[in-house]
């Protein structure tokens, strides 16, 4: 009898040294400091921003949150721990990590803020795993980030800062119908880094053949106003003389548009571009009274801006 008890005592030893290693085990990886960084991660891996929101100390702190959201991240690979140093009752974790063609090293600091199971220490960010980046989107307020459309809190060309979750790659773009730009691209590795990006819509190839046929329709009804100076349009001519009969305009050659960033955000607008229309009309002397006809290439340079109506209409005004 003596010897079973000794043997259970024994075995019972055992299990509690071991479910003791197994706690102390678990402090130091799953439920550790670098365990806890390491959820947060994997949730930056995932494309899981709300689940990265909601761990303790992930805090926007009043920034501007409008690109925390679903199908911004560009995620996260080859995440690994480098170091946990404790100091002055935090953990300074290091993990290195690939985002996109990039890859970094990032560190982040955490602090003890409680017991899970009444075994296991919870943790939580002291410093807001987060940066901010301050967005110029110039003269359209759509634009893309990491390839989701956004639409810009502020309609104008003033910076926005927004932020953004650490680490990651942000590429800010443009692509709609008409407009299209180069991304820029930041790189949020720093914890409480600021970083700046610009977005400069310019009018893609659709957008110039558009503007080219209204420009075209536009100069061809002019045409078809039988006076010296047609109205909104481009061209005209002074005659000295009295006219003594119907001006008839006609279109030499059309200006090859360019599209450029108008003087108010938002609009666009034709710069000066040459081209020539061509008058044929009767002329009677004020001197004599003699008849002849003012049959002559007139040239002009076309000025215009431009608007973007709903759904991208377009609408070209001359000047």
């Amino acid at each position: 009898m003596r010897r079973a008890i000794l043997s259970w005592l024994a075995a019972f030893l055992i299990a509690v040294l071991a479910g003791a290693g197994t706690v102390v085990a678990l402090n130091a990886t799953v439920f550790g400091a670098g365990g806890f960084v390491r959820v947060y991660l994997d949730a930056l891996a995932r494309g899981d921003v709300s689940g990265a929101l909601s761990l303790p100390g992930v805090d926007t702190r009043g920034a501007n949150a409008a690109l925390l959201q679903s199908g911004t991240l560009a995620g996260l690979s080859d995440i690994h721990q480098l170091s946990d140093e404790e100091r002055d009752g935090a953990h300074w974790v290091s993990v290195g990590w690939t985002s996109g063609p990039r890859s970094g090293r990032t560190t982040f600091e955490v602090k003890r803020i409680g017991t899970r199971f009444g075994l296991f220490p919870e943790w939580g960010f002291a410093a807001s795993p987060l940066a901010t980046v301050s967005l110029s989107v110039r003269n359209d307020a759509r634009f893309t980030l990491n390839g989701v459309q956004e639409v810009g809190s502020h309609p104008s060309d003033t910076p926005v800062d927004y932020a953004v979750l650490v680490p990651g790659s942000y590429s800010f773009g443009h692509r709609t119908a008409l407009l299209t730009a180069e991304p820029d691209t930041v790189l949020a590795d720093t914890v409480g880094q600021e970083l700046s990006a610009i977005v400069q819509p310019e009018a893609d190839a659709t957008f110039v053949t558009k503007v080219a046929a209204q420009v075209r329709a536009q100069l061809d009804a002019c045409t078809k106003q039988n006076v010296l100076f047609p109205t909104g349009c481009s061209f005209g001519q002074p005659i000295p003389n009295r006219v003594s009969g119907a001006p008839a305009w006609s279109i030499v050659s059309y200006p090859r548009v360019t599209i450029a960033p108008g003087s108010q955000f938002g609009t666009w607008a034709i710069p000066a571009t040459p081209g020539t229309a061509h008058l044929k009309v009767a002329v009677t002397s004020l001197l004599d009274g003699s008849q002849s006809t003012f049959d002559q290439d007139v040239p002009f340079r076309l000025r215009a801006t431009i608007t973007l109506g709903a759904d991208d209409a377009i609408t070209v005004v001359q000047y």
